[in-house]
């Protein structure tokens, strides 16, 4: 058993270190070429359509539903048979986002993109819907 929960973390710990920046560029470079149709088929409307210095960008926007405060205060109690019940009040939502950003030429071709925020998938199999179909690098 000590055996197998040392080579799950020798596997584990590289691939979170460096598993996020390499499952998005894969992601992002599955789609160059394709059109912005099937990006939008797969990924869904875009939130935001913007153009900066002659490029047409699009943005697909995640948040993370698990709000987490920092800051603030909390008070914790103990009854008499130990149980915990905490208050916490004030703080500063930290939110947790990914945003993708898709750039497309005059004819709605894919170009390039970008990604950046702190809740883009980590690994292959917890985004995978975001990877094109027809051009998955991990099935070639």
């Amino acid at each position: 058993m000590k055996r197998f929960i040392l080579i799950s973390l020798l596997i584990l710990i590289p691939l979170n270190a460096f598993g996020w920046e390499f499952f998005m560029e894969k992601c992002i470079q599955s789609w160059i070429g394709y059109s912005l149709d099937s990006l939008i088929s797969k990924w869904g409307y875009p939130d935001n359509e913007r153009n900066i210095a002659g490029r047409k960008l699009y943005e697909w926007i995640t948040y993370d539903n698990n709000v987490e405060y920092v800051g603030g205060l909390t008070i914790t109690s103990t009854d008499k048979k130990g149980n915990e019940t905490s208050i916490s009040a004030g703080g500063v939502p930290k939110v947790e986002y990914c945003r993708k950003t898709i750039e497309v030429n005059d004819d709605n071709i894919i170009q390039g993109g970008q990604y950046d925020g702190t809740f883009c998938p980590k690994f292959y199999f917890a985004g995978k819907k975001l990877v094109n179909p027809q051009n998955n690098p991990w099935v070639k």
